[in-house]
């Protein structure tokens, strides 16, 4: 195909669900840092002056944290994002209602709660998602992630010698040829994060549809006439993370309680395994006598759940802490940037007019909004059907 074909296919590609696609990268970019922003938004996750998330106390913690519970049973505790934040205790109530605790690091004093539904589940769902049921809403975002994938395939395609542009200042003698400048040059500075996340993007949807990894199978159930979830006893509790530290090669990220899934204490962690989530490295212990039952690291682990454990710090920047996520944060924004842009040059190819009368941006943003015909009409419909379920779910009114 020739550059003209490449440019049509292109064009297709970014301006047809071009505001759908626009709301998928910002909510993306957000999530990126959305722990940062309810960080801002509640004191009580907040741990200042800051200390070393590596050291918790988590014995303290959990003390501190059982003798709190009476309405509330505790599911997880969960270590520091960084070294300025809180531990997170996450609690489920009798009705299934989940919420959030927050206790020090280092002295596991109880600081205040917050609500389950924060910044961070908004961000998070409405990009995974559009807080629509995952198999619908997850399928809409894997499908836009191979839009934008061909979309950024066609673009190196279009222009010749691309490498040679990541300098090139834009040119000013006129809006378009700034804008296409401007445009191209955003494209080439951020093809690395848009691949990134397209190309694991199409792997989340893979992963719906069948392809998913599954871990080898562990002791995670024992033997009880209890028909409650075993709460363990302070005695054991600190057994048990005496054995995490003595004898397991893990740092703990995050502590999982029995419950009606799995009737044994689980501790997850991080060792020097690169690109691989919590769940990925694990001892799992009895919860009524702290004796161990079984683990699991990820190097032991096959090439297939090997890929799968590293979609999520690849997707969303999480594998060098506040330094990666804020390089994607930058560059989500660009990626954000890419796509008005894109829409606004695609207005300005559809203008007919001489080129000393002054452009007007309403008739630009006209052009490129009749230009999208019906997919206008199926991003805004599924935009508004996010907020719609965003006030139904954030409400209560449903439990996801």
């Amino acid at each position: 195909m020739n550059k003209k074909t490449w440019y049509k296919w292109h064009s297709f590609a970014g301006i047809k669900l071009s505001i759908l696609i626009c709301f998928i990268l910002i909510t993306g970019t957000l999530a990126v840092i959305s722990h940062e922003i309810d960080w801002l938004a509640n004191p009580s996750k907040r741990v200042l002056p800051a200390v070393d998330s590596s050291q918790v106390n988590w014995s303290a913690v959990y003390k501190e944290a059982r003798q709190r519970q009476s309405k509330y049973t505790i599911q997880s505790i969960h270590s520091p994002i960084d070294n300025w934040f809180a531990v997170e205790v996450i609690t489920q109530n009798e009705q299934g209602m989940r919420h959030r605790e927050y206790y020090h690091p280092i002295t596991g004093q109880y600081q205040g709660d917050g609500r389950w539904y924060n910044w961070q589940r908004f961000f998070r769902m409405s990009h995974r998602h559009l807080m629509m049921p995952t198999i619908y809403g997850t399928s809409i975002v894997g499908i836009m992630g191979v839009i934008m994938f061909f979309s950024l395939v066609s673009g190196f395609f279009m222009f010749p010698k691309w490498w040679k542009n990541f300098f090139r200042k834009p040119r000013t003698q006129n809006r378009k040829v700034f804008w296409n400048d401007c445009h191209r040059l955003f494209g080439l500075w951020s093809s690395w994060l848009l691949l990134m996340v397209c190309v694991t993007g199409v792997w989340y949807l893979a992963e719906l549809w069948g392809l998913d990894a599954d871990f080898s199978e562990q002791q995670d159930q024992i033997i009880t006439t209890q028909k409650k979830p075993i709460i363990p006893s302070q005695a054991v509790f600190n057994k048990a993370l005496e054995r995490v530290r003595d004898y397991h090669d893990m740092q703990i990220k995050a502590i999982l309680m029995p419950s009606n899934r799995w009737s044994t204490l689980i501790f997850q962690g991080q060792n020097d395994t690169l690109l691989v989530r919590d769940r990925a490295n694990n001892v799992i212990f009895n919860p009524l006598n702290g004796d161990y039952l079984s683990r699991r690291f990820a190097q032991e682990q096959s090439l297939h759940v090997r890929i799968s454990e590293a979609a999520d710090p690849l997707h969303f920047g999480t594998f060098y802490g506040i330094s990666s996520k804020i390089v994607y944060f930058i560059f989500g924004c660009i990626l954000s940037a890419l796509a008005v842009s894109g829409t606004y040059m695609y207005g300005l190819k559809l203008v007919r007019q001489h080129r000393d009368v002054p452009i007007q941006r309403a008739k630009v943003w006209y052009l490129s909004w009749q230009g999208m015909h019906y997919g206008r009409w199926l991003s805004i419909f599924l935009i508004t059907l996010c907020f719609i379920l965003t006030v139904i779910v954030f409400t209560n009114i449903v439990i996801l």
